[in-house]
């Protein structure tokens, strides 16, 4: 069904799982209903947002992906812009259950870049990359504040920030083709994709410093922290020297599918541990 595709299910029930992760990762305290209506809320804001987004990228999707619902014409645009503002509208009011003011601020602010990024700034050099990442990390901490877990969800919100960031930069890679027909400004268009490859290097090492970091302050045990480097930072490393021995459009869109199961990974091993 058109409806169900173009909000992306299985990324929704991401987006549900980083609420919840975000309440419950370490936590002895389960508030049921706050977060259930913060899951609801984020997958609401979230789903709009995919809509909004594929309305604005028409014009690149029929290059890059004409395959998907709006370019192949499976839903009339105006209807998907309107189903995007119901669902936002939707996804704030959702929020207010949770009866946490920064849950509301939140899913306000989300929905506003979400649209915002869609509407300006997803062809724009870093800052498109860096307001998905954020949004995108944010539904961790929306998961820690409706629980009072703020100080165990900031270890995921950092990591899913950098993890999101590489991915977002990937996918420009993937995509140059078609930004550079419409005049995209983005870091891709910008430096190509061997510089792409590249510049991805820098949030990975991120990532590899901060679970050190995390072991060396005794945040994570060793156990941990080696299954960490196995199961997330070694695969991430294969991912980035995979992109830099061949800068083609295959091997980023590769990348970028595989990196959304390693990001699952990282979640699995933090969760478990």
């Amino acid at each position: 069904m058109p409806f169900i595709k173009i909000i992306r299910p299985l990324n929704c029930l991401f987006v549900i799982l980083s609420v919840f992760f975000g309440a419950l990762y370490q936590s002895s305290i389960i508030n049921i209903y706050p977060i259930i209506f913060a899951a609801l809320s984020a997958v609401l804001i979230a789903a709009a947002g995919y809509v909004i987004n594929d309305f604005f990228d028409i014009p690149i999707d029929i290059i890059n992906r004409p395959d998907r619902v709006l370019p192949s014409g499976k839903i009339n645009p105006k209807i998907a812009y309107i189903y995007s503002v119901m669902l936002f509208i939707f996804g704030i009011t959702a929020s207010y259950f949770t009866q946490n003011f920064y849950c509301v601020i939140i899913a306000i602010v989300n929905s506003l870049l979400l649209f915002s990024y869609a509407k300006m700034f997803k062809m724009s050099f870093l800052a498109g990359n860096i307001l998905v990442a954020s949004t995108t990390a944010s539904t961790f901490l929306f998961g820690g504040l409706c629980n009072d877990n703020i100080k165990n969800s900031i270890i995921i919100v950092i990591f899913a920030f950098l993890y999101t960031f590489i991915r977002e930069i990937v996918k420009d890679g993937e995509d140059i083709e078609g930004d550079i027909k419409l005049n995209a400004n983005t870091l891709a268009v910008k430096i190509g994709r061997k510089n792409i490859a590249i510049v991805s290097i820098f949030p990975a090492l991120a990532i590899i410093l901060y679970s050190i970091f995390l072991f060396t302050k005794n945040i994570i045990v060793m156990k941990v922290f080696l299954v960490f480097t196995v199961g997330v930072s070694l695969p991430l490393t294969i991912l980035i020297v995979y992109i830099l021995r061949k800068s083609e459009m295959r091997r980023f869109a590769n990348a970028s599918s595989l990196m959304k199961i390693n990001m699952l990974m990282l979640l699995i091993i933090l969760w478990v541990g």
